[in-house]
């Protein structure tokens, strides 16, 4: 997601969330049918070093594509960075967001 209505869409009301200390994640299903979006915010007060949010930024969109399409069909996610996701590694980011992914996207 790049628009600004797009992000505020999600943010007025979202249908699922899940939160810990690394990520906030919402998500809404798409006024339109299609595939899923991912929105990162991941502000520079929360996390400070550019490289640091590079690789956040990384590890959320892999683990995003790794999910199976079925589960994220027609929604729209935004992650919210904490600063606390900036001390853990990536192994630990990458549980903290399979959480997410199963708390968002409840087997059926």
């Amino acid at each position: 997601m790049t628009q600004r209505a797009d992000f505020d869409h999600v943010f007025q009301a979202p249908e699922r969330k899940s939160s810990d200390r690394c990520f906030t994640v919402l998500g809404r299903c798409r006024l339109q049918d299609g595939a899923a979006r991912l929105g990162l915010v991941i502000a520079k007060r929360q996390i400070r070093r550019a490289h640091e949010r590079n690789r956040i930024k990384r590890l959320v969109r892999e683990s995003f594509r790794q999910l199976p399409a079925r589960e994220r069909a027609a929604l729209d996610i935004i992650v919210i960075a904490r600063h606390a996701a900036e001390t853990h590694d990536n192994a630990a980011i990458a549980r903290a967001l399979a959480r997410h992914w199963q708390r968002l996207f409840p087997e059926t």
